[in-house]
């Protein structure tokens, strides 16, 4: 029984991570601006990435915590729930300078966009078709 909870736990970031509807409702249904969001968020992102992964190899966690809080900015912006938190953790972490629990968390930021970004992908083709 444990393990089955543990697992619903697990899945249910999954289910929040990205509320696409909720968002184009705050858009008023506006595919276009909301495809000109999402080009500004794919680039803002590959850039914040970049700045985080140098300031931990750097160990800098002052410019990991203000890269992480920008992402975590454009992530509850954008409705996408569980990689918004991953980053605010992230900023946490940093912030106190802990180390290890920032590279991990890192990791876990990494994965969350991993599997958001094809949905944002996927979300620009179907509007620009």
């Amino acid at each position: 029984m444990p393990e089955q909870s543990r697992e619903n736990t697990t899945e249910q970031p999954r289910q929040i991570g990205w509320d696409v509807k909720e968002l184009l409702e705050r858009l008023d249904g506006d595919e276009g601006f909301l495809c000109e969001l999402l080009v500004i968020f794919r680039e803002d992102t590959r850039l914040n990435l970049e700045k985080s992964r140098k300031a931990m190899a750097e160990r800098d966690f002052d410019m990991l915590a203000r890269a992480a809080h920008t992402l975590k900015g454009m992530l509850r912006n954008l409705s996408m729930g569980a990689a918004a938190e991953a980053a605010a953790s992230l900023e946490t972490a940093s912030r106190e300078n802990r180390g290890s629990d920032s590279k991990e968390l890192l990791e876990r930021l990494e994965k969350e966009l991993e599997g958001i970004l094809p949905e944002v992908e996927a979300q620009l083709a179907g509007v620009r078709s």
